[in-house]
């Protein structure tokens, strides 16, 4: 005959057991909403963050306020609000870094898209190139920045004039990821290009292909800062780049900023918010 003692510790062992893992799978979904709820809220607000650089950073083109957006990753509200501060902001001249959409998402109607670019274009003279995203929708997103009266530049250079008649080029070049680059189209080799160059790259590791050649300083997006930051340290966790998010030099005088980015992949971020840059250049 089998111990009536011994079957109830058995049967009470069980319960235990089921109420440890119904707990622990409870504490698990409350985790994983409040990872959603805080991770949501801190990529729908995004900062905007100025940094001031020397003259040297561009050499000849005077005092000049430049904004910096990337990574919008098909997000509507995040457009509105860049086109909201950048009223604010007055810069004399917006730059678009890539990744208007998001490769496996569905482009959404691109009404959205073409109003806020052209609200974008009264603020100022807007530049754009495509990032990795954007070729899986590359027909599309080329056709909505025109209509919205961006110059999508395309392994491609144009002269800007500043609001100080100093004049810089700008260059915009193919993504890196894609191997789509090509600099020989449009860039000069190092000590040929009188004028300083500002240069669109979607990603900053395209930076290693592009030591041959003439370029001052180079505007980036791609990383999202990792879309991971270390609390209080004001650094990011990324795995697609050493220069995870910030401004940099490279070989010398040339410098590197990299923005974090408007948008995010799984609309989540943490201690690593969204954000539009101010580039200021002094006199």
């Amino acid at each position: 005959m089998r111990n009536p003692h011994l079957i109830r510790r058995g049967t009470d062992h069980v319960i235990r057991n089921k109420y440890r893992y119904v707990t622990l799978a409870l504490a698990a979904l409350l985790c994983k909403c409040g990872a959603e709820v805080i991770g949501g809220w801190e990529a729908a607000h995004p900062e905007c963050n100025t940094i001031t650089l020397p003259a040297e950073a561009l050499p000849g083109s005077g005092p000049l306020r430049i904004a910096l957006i990337s990574d919008l990753h098909n997000n509507p509200k995040l457009l509105a609000l860049v086109v909201e501060e950048l009223r604010r902001q007055k810069p004399n001249l917006i730059v678009f870094c890539g990744d208007l959409v998001t490769a496996d998402e569905r482009f959404r109607r691109t009404r959205w898209v073409v109003n806020g670019f052209r609200e974008l274009t009264a603020i100022a003279p807007t530049y754009a190139i495509l990032g990795n995203h954007d070729y899986e929708k590359q027909e599309q997103v080329e056709r909505v920045l025109n209509t919205a009266g961006v110059t999508l530049l395309h392994n491609q250079a144009v002269d800007f004039e500043t609001p100080q008649q100093g004049k810089i080029r700008i260059v915009g070049l193919g993504d890196w990821n894609e191997g789509d680059e090509a600099p020989q189209l449009c860039m000069k080799s190092v000590g040929e290009e009188p004028t300083a160059v500002l240069l669109l790259s979607h990603d900053p590791e395209s930076r290693w292909l592009l030591r041959q050649y003439d370029w001052d300083l180079m505007l980036s997006g791609h990383t999202h800062g990792g879309q991971l930051g270390i609390p209080f340290a004001d650094r990011y966790v990324s795995f697609r780049s050493s220069m995870p998010a910030g401004l940099y030099t490279f070989e010398g005088e040339r410098r590197v900023y990299v923005s974090r980015g408007v948008g995010s992949i799984w609309g989540m971020r943490f201690f690593c918010p969204p954000e539009i840059n101010i580039i200021e250049i002094g006199s």
